[in-house]
This record gives structure tokens, C-alpha cells and sequence, in this order.
């Protein structure tokens, strides 16, 4: 039994010594949450009603329950679906069992013109990616979008629900052995309230979002948040850019590393991670290792991985040096204490800029691509010139970002001088001047 394996069970046990009955708690009463037990759904027949009753509805709540440390993909434990006339759980088992599979659900679900409700949906949208065998064409992550509407990045379900309503969630019981049968009441209870409260946030959030001048943020943020899970490189290679920033060669390496993973958590069935987590790719591109004794005695690397394939890890990174000639140029800029000063401050003048705004300030950026994008301010002004956060090879965000529009004109302002950071203190928080701070939590019906 592996450690993540371990773990769920003792929450599992956990959870369950904690918590008899249904839930936790009586659910919160308004309108748009929908009272009482999920429908467990367990035959084609209640399938078939379920669909039904998705292909009648504008919007659907959806959330999954998987396992997702033990193989290539996640394995399908429970699907939670709400809309306004149903809470269903769909257990795949008995399908599965039958020899079917819940892909008419998933089409269902994904069809044109229906908006997705998820929280955190990554996996989730990946797996109705592959049942429904395409998108959904209007996605809404509520995640996303408490992060444009002054909480925090990233926020449970139960933060938001809470900092909207006053309402607090019981423990949660995600992290348990959720492809154990039979299910327990606690687990029943907590996997219909994942999706019990998105019609509640989604309606809030969407109106405080447009009174803000920002839905359509939320609408795009939660598409390239959720875009093509199943293997995106160059969005793989995005994320350990931000960790860690790679100088060209270096990137050249991790590239060719991140394909090699992705071959090898095929071939073995395993998740990515587990066969070389990010850190050890970071690692492998910066000291680029030449023979497979090098490569074991990285920190990082699993140990059958490292004995199984270290040939295959040399091989590749021999072949991604040839791309990039040795010895890349290190910006001198990056040793210097001034610059790195500036830096810091300029870091901390965004974050707050931000949080007066209703930002969360770590969805806009990362500190990492914030210090190499001051780094080519710093050289373009010591050259004469200015460059501004939608300029450069390495630009901060992009002119057609919702980011740039949000912050990159506040920034360019502010380096020119003809922007202020300015902050007042209202009741509920900081706030900038021209800005109103959404107050108060929804009320009970």
C-alpha cells in the first residue's frame, strides 16, 4: 500500500467515526440550494432519467471523485450532478460491471449552449473530455472566479460558500477510499454538497463579477484554466517556468523531459508525477546529468524510474543540448542587489495594488515571471528605451489577457509615474479609490 493510499484510508476511518448520517449538517436554506438526500443512481433506467432531466437544463453543477495516484488516468469513483430539479450521485461501478460506460452522461452534460458548473475542475473536465469527447462550450469555474472578486487564490469550495453566505461546510471527507463499496453515508452526504452550493456561488459571484465589469474574465480565466488537461507540454512547461525560471537550454531539456514522462506514465500506467515529479525535471534540466549514475543519484527521482529508464533520461537530454549551444549568457542584471530591490518592491506594490482591486494577486502572477520580466524593464531603461508589461520576448501578460487589462495599464502607468498606488481602508478591507468592496453574506430564505 503506498503512502496516498495509506492516507486515504486513516481519513477515511477518520471521517467516518466523526460524521453518522447523511451529512454532516443540514444544508443552508435558500432558493438555489436544493434541500434533501442525492439520488444515488445505479441503473440504466435512472441514467436515462438523469439525462433527461440534464438535456432540460441551462446550466449543470458537476464534480467527480476519483483516484488519481495509482495510474495513467484518474480512476472513476463517482460523478455528483445538480441541476435545478435533482442532486444525483452516478456510481459507475454497477455500468462498469455491465460492460457499459456513462458516456451518454457526459454528452449530456457537454452539450452546446449549456453552461458547466465546476469548482477546481481540472481533473473533473478532463474526465468529461474524455467520456463526452469534446468541451463544453460555456464553463464557469467558481474557483476562478472568487479569485476576480476579492478572495484569495485558491479558495475551497467551502471558503467561498462561506465568505458568501455565512455558512459553513462540515469537514471535508474528499480524501477518502472512494472506490470502496458500499459508499458511506458521510461520503454520500459530502459528495452531493460539492455540487449542492454551485447554482448559489455561480448566481453571486456572476453578479458581483458584472457589476465589476469582469464575468467575461471568469468565462475565459476558466477555459485556459480547465483547456486540455489530458497533455498540454507547453502548459506543463508554463508551470515550472513560474516555479523556477529556465534559461533557454534549460528549457530546451525540460521540454524534452516532459515528453519523456508522458511516454512513461503511458507505458506503466502512472501519473505523471509520480514518474518524475517537477522538482526532479527542474533539477534534471539545470545539471543536465551524462551518464545513468548521475541521474540515481539526483534527489527526486524514483528509485525504479531511475533503474528502469536513466538511459532513456541521458539520452534525451543529450539530445535537447544539441538545440540550445552551451554556455547560455546569464543576465548580469539578476546579481545585482539594486535590481533585485526594485524587484521586491514593485513585487509588493502589484500585490497590493491587487488586493485593493479584488485581485488575487497569485492568479495574475507568479513572483518568478514577475522578477525575469523586470529584469528586460531594467535593460531596456539602462539602454535608453522602456518596455512595458505587454512588451518584450518574455512579456508579463499578453495584450489580449484579461490581465493586461486589469492591472498591465496600471503597471505601465505606475513605472511612467502617472499612475499612484493608492489605498484606503473601508469596513470590509483595503479597497483603491474609485473602487466599492462587495459586503455582506446572502441570507436565508
Amino acid at each position: 500500500m503506498n503512502y496516498r493510499r495509506k492516507k486515504r484510508s486513516q481519513e477515511h476511518a477518520a471521517a467516518d467515526r466523526h460524521h453518522s448520517g447523511n451529512s454532516a449538517k443540514a444544508p443552508f436554506e435558500h432558493p438555489l440550494v436544493r434541500p434533501g438526500k442525492a439520488s444515488v443512481v445505479t441503473t440504466p433506467e435512472e441514467l436515462d432519467a438523469l439525462i433527461a432531466d440534464v438535456r432540460e437544463s441551462e446550466w449543470v453543477g458537476y464534480d467527480t471523485e476519483f483516484i488519481g495516484e495509482e495510474s495513467f488516468y484518474p480512476k472513476l469513483c463517482l460523478v455528483q450532478v445538480a441541476t435545478a430539479g435533482t442532486i444525483a450521485l452516478v456510481d459507475p461501478v454497477p455500468f462498469v460491471q455491465a460492460g457499459k460506460d456513462l458516456g451518454p452522461l457526459f454528452k449530456a452534460i457537454a452539450e452546446p449552449g449549456r453552461t458547466v458548473l465546476v469548482h477546481s475542475g481540472e481533473t473533473d473536465i478532463d474526465i468529461l473530455r474524455r467520456g463526452a469527447e469534446a468541451d463544453p462550450s460555456i464553463l464557469f469555474d467558481t474557483q476562478v472566479a472568487a479569485a476576480l472578486a476579492w478572495m484569495p487564490w485558491p479558495s475551497s469550495l467551502g471558503t467561498v460558500l462561506e465568505t458568501i453566505t455565512g455558512y459553513r461546510l462540515g469537514k471535508a471527507h474528499t480524501f477518502t477510499n472512494w472506490d470502496a463499496r458500499p459508499l458511506t453515508p458521510a461520503q454520500l452526504g459530502y459528495a452531493a454538497d460539492d455540487v449542492r452550493y454551485l447554482h448559489l456561488i455561480w448566481s453571486e459571484l456572476s453578479a458581483r463579477l458584472k457589476a465589476l465589469g469582469r464575468h467575461d474574465w471568469a468565462v475565459r480565466e476558466s477555459h485556459d484554466q480547465l483547456r486540455s488537461t489530458t497533455f498540454d507540454p507547453e502548459g506543463q512547461l508554463k508551470r515550472l517556468h513560474r516555479s523556477e525560471p529556465l534559461r533557454p537550454g534549460q528549457m530546451a531539456v525540460a521540454k524534452a523531459l516532459v515528453l519523456l514522462r508522458y511516454d512513461l506514465a503511458r507505458r506503466h500506467d502512472l501519473p505523471a508525477r509520480v514518474v518524475l515529479p517537477d522538482t526532479a525535471v527542474i533539477e534534471l534540466a539545470k545539471r543536465k546529468p551524462t551518464d545513468r549514475g548521475a541521474v540515481q543519484a539526483l534527489p527526486g527521482i524514483p528509485r525504479k524510474i531511475g533503474a528502469a529508464h536513466a538511459d532513456d533520461i541521458v539520452g534525451v537530454i543529450a539530445g535537447a543540448k544539441q538545440q540550445v549551444p552551451e554556455g547560455e549568457p546569464v543576465n548580469p542584471l539578476a546579481d545585482d542587489l539594486r535590481v533585485r530591490a526594485e524587484s521586491d518592491q514593485l513585487w509588493s506594490a502589484l500585490q497590493a495594488r491587487c488586493a485593493a482591486i479584488g485581485l488575487a494577486a497569485n492568479l495574475v502572477s507568479t513572483r518568478a515571471v514577475f522578477y525575469r520580466w523586470y529584469l528586460t524593464v531594467v535593460d531596456a531603461r539602462r539602454s535608453g528605451g522602456a518596455f512595458g508589461s505587454a512588451d518584450g520576448e518574455a512579456p508579463l501578460f499578453a495584450r489580449g489577457d484579461w490581465r493586461h487589462s486589469a492591472i498591465g495599464g496600471w503597471i505601465d502607468g505606475f513605472l511612467r509615474g502617472s499612475e499612484r498606488l493608492e489605498l484606503e481602508w473601508s469596513p470590509l478591507g483595503m479597497v483603491a479609490p474609485g473602487f466599492s468592496r462587495p459586503g455582506g453574506v446572502v441570507s436565508r430564505a
